[in-house]
This record gives structure tokens, sequence and C-alpha cells, in this order.
């Protein structure tokens, strides 16, 4: 049975999208379980934040350089094949990250188990995409979609409890069980299937080096740009290489008969503005959602445990919400959902303009359920139309596309937003420490009583004025941390409304059987 001969019974059609869903979860929860664990394993390896941060850039850089094989690979070697290699991969990296002794293994240990995980989307979108007619694609993108989204929002709430009761390898151990079954599953109920006619293709090489510099490099800069400094030798050397490799990486493509990344899907309008949507989504997604939890552990003081179940009534009715928005898509197309979708997160953003450190617990909590409803139709009505606008031969190279976009865009997003947090904080340290040096009568008040307060608990003078000063200036410091969340989050809030723009280009028909988009390769 070829790829494009795919078993399409119901039955069939459930068991792998059961068996992909599973593998899917898990390997997005770990993106995100292993972030708070971080402190604990610099205290166990004695090092410091430069040296654990790559913990969590190892992964995500290897992960990311693995999604342009995708493609080539589930041509040569087939679906089932590809997937349960992946998945395999995935959990001996993970046994491994919990037998690790030091930073080099560890970090070893999560390259290689990237080097899994970064298969397993895009390969299984691909496979619903082949078993699935275009007529039922929201429907199962839907279902599938629950995954992705409820899994990044349990992450940390999960990891941090399995933290502070099992220790930090807990959360790797914990994908042992998980992956077997899901291996065994794989193994199960998909159907063994034979690589695609495109499999006679070579590999290329030099596209995937180029591509992988591109992408390697513009990543590091996004994610070290703020710590190493904006205008600093590191960071335009990472500019540098990018630029380079997507130069060369084009003109590679350009002489090259067989890509790495087939361009020619951009010929289809269609996939082109779903991509771009996708992107500019990533952006003020992962960026704006990043800010919160920054927000209530840093400036309200909440533990990791307690800023993820916050987010848990969200994650909730997304995972409700998700198969819904998957069948309206079916029904209506991508445009209207996507549009409603990119207003709830506009909303979302903009609720948020105010927020400070008085702000309740439901004043948390409101604005995550708007983000809630809106975030389903963001999701499965665009993977639907992306995969209907291709063949379904390419569904595996539309995946792996679709998957580099959202990490571009995500890291663009969250580096973006943490450079804006940034410069607005200091901004407003700078505007209150110039009120401060004014010496105002109602300042000079404030001063003087908090001195006096001091002073009476039995400290000297020049004690009592130091801690008046000290408290006066933590006082500052709070209230520039909080005006500058505020900015970003109206940024934010912004930049969905230009995202909000491309979302009325997608298509407004449901989508039935296109054999049409079958020549755009041709």
């Amino acid at each position: 049975m070829t790829g494009q001969q795919q078993d399409t019974t119901a039955a069939y059609q459930w068991a792998v999208l059961w068996v992909v869903m599973l593998g899917t979860f898990m390997s997005v929860l770990d993106s995100s379980i292993v972030n708070v664990s971080l402190p604990t394993m610099m205290g166990d390896f004695g090092v410091d934040v430069d040296d654990i941060e790559w913990v969590a850039t190892g992964y995500m850089l290897a992960f990311a350089a693995l999604m342009p094989l995708t493609g080539w690979l589930r041509d040569h070697i087939g679906g089932k094949r590809l997937y349960t290699i992946s998945l395999a991969v995935f959990v001996l990296g993970s046994i491994a990250c919990g037998l690790s002794w030091n930073m080099p293994s560890i970090i070893s240990a999560r390259v290689f188990q990237a080097l899994g995980g970064g298969a397993i989307v895009p390969t299984g979108m691909a496979m619903i995409s082949e078993v699935f007619p275009p007529r039922e694609r929201g429907k199962a993108m839907g279902i599938w979609g629950m995954g992705l989204l409820v899994a990044p929002a349990l992450g940390p709430t999960l990891g941090g409890w399995m933290t502070h009761h099992l220790g930090w390898r807990s959360i790797f151990w914990v994908n042992l069980p998980v992956g077997a079954v899901g291996l065994l599953m794989a193994m199960a109920m998909l159907k063994a299937d034979t690589p695609h006619p495109d499999g006679r293709r070579g590999f290329d090489l030099w596209g995937f080096v180029f591509f992988t510099a591109f992408l390697t490099a513009f990543l590091l800069g996004l994610t070290n740009g703020e710590s190493k400094g904006w205008h600093s030798t590191y960071t335009y050397t990472c500019w540098g290489i990018s630029i380079f490799g997507l130069a060369a990486f084009l003109l590679t493509e350009a002489l090259v008969k067989d890509q790495i990344i087939d361009l020619s899907l951009f010929k289809s309008p269609v996939f082109s503005i779903c991509i771009l949507v996708t992107v500019v989504r990533s952006v003020a997604l992962f960026g704006g959602v990043f800010l919160l939890p920054v927000f209530v552990q840093r400036v309200q003081g909440l533990d990791a445990v307690d800023a993820g179940l916050l987010m848990l009534p969200g994650s909730v009715l997304m995972a409700v919400i998700m198969p819904f928005a998957g069948r309206m898509s079916d029904k209506v197309g991508a445009r209207w959902p996507a549009v409603a979708g990119m207003v709830s997160l506009g909303l979302f953003m903009w609720l948020y303009h105010d927020i400070d450190v008085n702000t309740s617990r439901w004043g948390i909590i409101m604005p995550t359920l708007v983000r809630s409803v809106g975030m389903p139709l963001l999701m499965a009505p665009i993977m639907a139309a992306l995969l209907n606008a291709v063949p379904t031969r390419k569904a595996a190279q539309a995946s792996s596309i679709n998957a580099i976009a959202q990490q571009v865009g995500g890291s663009l997003g969250i580096s973006f937003l943490i450079s804006v947090l940034s410069q607005r904080t200091h901004f407003h340290i700078a505007a209150m420490s110039e009120v401060m040096s004014s010496s105002s009568p109602a300042l000079r008040q404030s001063v003087a009583g908090i001195a006096q307060r001091a002073h009476d608990l039995g400290l000297t003078h020049a004690q009592s004025q130091a801690v008046a000063g000290g408290a006066l200036a933590g006082h500052v410091a709070q209230s520039a941390s909080v005006a500058g969340f505020q900015d970003a989050f109206i940024v934010a809030t912004v930049i969905v409304l230009v995202a909000l723009v491309t979302t009325f280009f997608l298509p407004d028909k449901p989508a039935h059987h296109a054999a049409s988009v079958e020549v755009i390769m041709e």
C-alpha cells in the first residue's frame, strides 16, 4: 500500500487520529514541562543560568533543525516507520535525560530527544491528512489540535508538582510508560505503508546545511539577543550567519532539482496565506501568552504550580471547543472562524493592559477564557485549509513548513515582547526616578513616614533612612515593572490587530475534494 493508497475507512481514520494525538501530546508537553525544573537542575549540577539555558535551547535547536528533513524522510521510509522511529528516539532520549549526571550529558540527551520529538508533530499532521478527506480534515485537526493547545498549558503545573514531590528526573521518566503505550498502539493499529513515489528524489545536502545554518543562527539570535545584547558581537554574528544561510539556501534551491523544502508549494495562494497567518499568529500568541505566567510569578509572587493552575480553566475550555472549531471550518471555511479567533486573541491581550499587582485571580483567569474560545478557531481551520491547499502526497512537506513557521513566529514573538518589556521597564524606572529626585512634598512625607516607623522599631537614624530609601526604590522598581508589562500587552494587542488583516485572505468556502491542487507541482 503506497502513501496515496491509504486505508480511509472510518475505523482506521480514528485509529490514526488517536495514535498520533497521544504522541503529539507527549512531545509538546515535554517542551514546556522542563522549564519549571531548570532552577532545580542548576542546584544539582552546580551551574549558572547561562549554562542551564542550553537544556531548553539545545532541545529547541535540534527540534527545529530536524523539521526540514521530515518531508524527505516521510517520502523515503513511509509514515508509520518514521512516526514509530521518532517516538522510540524520543522515549530513549527521555530515559537518557533521566539518567544524566552532568551538564554535557543532559544537553546531549536533550538534543537526542529532540531528534525524535521534532518529527512527531509534522509526521502526525501529514498522516492525518492522508487518511481524512478534505471535507473532514477540519474535524480531524480540531480533535488532534487538542493536544497541541492543552499540553503547553499543563506543562508548567505538572512539571512544578512533579519536581517538588518526585524530583526533576521524574519529568523525563513519565515519558517512558506513556511512550511505551504510544509505541504499542502505533505498531498494532497503524498499517504499514511504503514510501511515496517522491521517495526516489535525492537528498538536497547543501540545501539542508544552509537552511539549518539559517534557522539555527536565527533562533539563537532571537533567544539570546536580550541577554547577550542586541548590539553585541554575538548577536551580530548570529544575524550574519542567518542572512548568509538564507541567501545560500535560496540560491541552492533555485539550482537543484530535488529540494529539501519544496518551495513550489508557495505557488498556492491559499498555502502561502496560511503560512503567513501562522507566522503572525504565532508572534502574537506565543509572545503574549509568555508574558502572563512571568507576570504572576515575578510581580504577584506566585510559584510555578499556582501560575499553572491559573491557566488550567482556559486549557479545559480549549479542549472542549477545539473539535467544534474543526467541524465549523469543514462547513464554512477558514476565514470567518480565524477572524473571530484573532479578535478573541486581541481582546485577551487588551484585557491585561491595566493589569497590576492587585489584580485578582478571577481578573487573571477571565481573559484566558476569552483566549480559549478564540484559539481553537485559529488552529484547526488554518491547519485544515493549509493541508487542503496542497496535494495529499505533499502533506508531509506542508506540515514541516507549517511547523517551521510556527517555531520561527513563536520565537520572534517571545524575543520581541521580552525586549519591549525590558525597554519599557527601564523607561518607567528612569521616569519615576526623575520624579523621586524632584523631592516633592508628598514624596518627602512618604520617605519620612517609612523612616520614622523604622526608627520606632529601634534602628538608628542612618539605618532608618537607608530602609526608607530601599523601600521606596523597591516600590519604584515594582511599579515600573507593572507599567512595563502593561505596555507589552498593549504592543501585543497591536500585533494581533496587524495579524487580523491577514485572516481576511483565508478561503471562505468549505473544502471539498480539490483534485486541482494536484497540478500545482506540475
